[in-house]
């Protein structure tokens, strides 16, 4: 395996984020972990920076075009990190992602990329780039917290799509999904799962932590149909469900509406051509206007 995804598996962990998984959970047009904001680029910086903050990250650097972040390390992602890249004599390592903004027609799209850097005893700057489906998996569920969506061509091909909702919910030691909503004429709806399950177990796989969810759906993907393991009123049921993927992405990113003030302003304060006309012959009753003037006004206020 080599160093970049051995590292990324290793230490590519995100807070509040799903997915770490052996295989590519989308697949973009341009293959490079990239999504689209509804937004001018500002404002998408705006909501990635916001969700680096959640995240408990820091903010390096943030222009209109461009966001740096830096993500903490545990003592056990250091070590680990600084032995598979430096020695004892380098720095502890660090850990970026970097968001790079490129705006069209009201619609940002977001590329993303991640490193690891450390500095080496005598000055010199050591860099590892994170690569394949352990981070792209991960940074796409990072930018869709954030509001962003795939752009239109994605393709989703090694993961299994069930077709319902779910909240966290805890058993035991392990994790599950409690059902909130099938959707109608899915795989799950056709193998009979229901609102209220609580799923544990897909394709064999039980949940240590919510994370496994995304690697059990790949595994579910291996084989035609795949036996899903829930618990219903207390009692364990077994159902077989149909393999099926998720269909390619087809929404297009459209503008958000501006709700800026100036925005909000302006169209308040657009008059209608009803308005306009009122006023025209209010000028013409007064005086103010002839008959001539008038008419020629209301014709160029009609566009006629």
């Amino acid at each position: 395996m080599k160093l970049g995804r051995l590292l990324c598996v290793l230490v590519l962990t995100y807070i509040s984020v799903p997915a770490l998984a052996d295989e590519f959970m989308a697949v973009t047009p341009s293959g490079a972990a990239e999504m689209l904001f509804p937004n001018h680029a500002g404002e998408a910086v705006g909501k990635l920076s916001n969700k680096c903050i959640d995240a408990r990250w820091t903010v390096i650097s943030s222009t209109p075009t461009d966001l740096v972040c830096e993500a903490p390390m545990n003592m056990g992602q250091s070590v680990l990190g600084q032995m598979l890249m430096g020695n004892s004599y380098s720095t502890p390592p660090r850990r970026f992602f970097r968001f790079n903004v490129a705006e069209i027609s009201g619609v940002s799209r977001v590329q993303a990329s991640g490193w690891m850097e450390l500095q080496m005893a005598f000055g010199q700057m050591k860099r590892t780039d994170f690569s394949g489906p352990e981070f792209q998996n991960s940074i796409f569920s990072f930018m869709s917290a954030a509001g962003g969506t795939f752009p239109v061509g994605t393709r989703f091909p090694n993961h299994v799509m069930m077709g319902f909702k779910s909240d966290d919910y805890a058993m035991g030691k392990n994790a599950a999904l409690r059902v909130t909503e099938v959707d109608p004429g899915s795989p799950a709806e056709v193998a009979g799962i229901k609102p209220n399950d609580i799923v544990f177990s897909v394709a064999g796989k039980k949940f240590k932590q919510y994370d496994d969810y995304l690697d059990a759906t790949a595994k579910a993907a291996q084989t035609p149909t795949y036996v899903v393991e829930l618990m219903r009123d207390g009692k364990p049921v077994k159902v077989t469900v149909a393999r099926a993927f998720r269909p390619d992405w087809t929404e297009v990113a459209k503008p958000a509406p501006d709700t800026t003030p100036a925005a909000a302003a302006k169209e308040v304060a657009a008059p209608s051509v009803a308005d306009e006309l009122a006023k025209l012959a209010k000028l013409r009753d007064d005086g103010v206007l002839t008959d001539a003037e008038f008419d020629a006004q209301k014709r160029k206020l009609l566009g006629l």
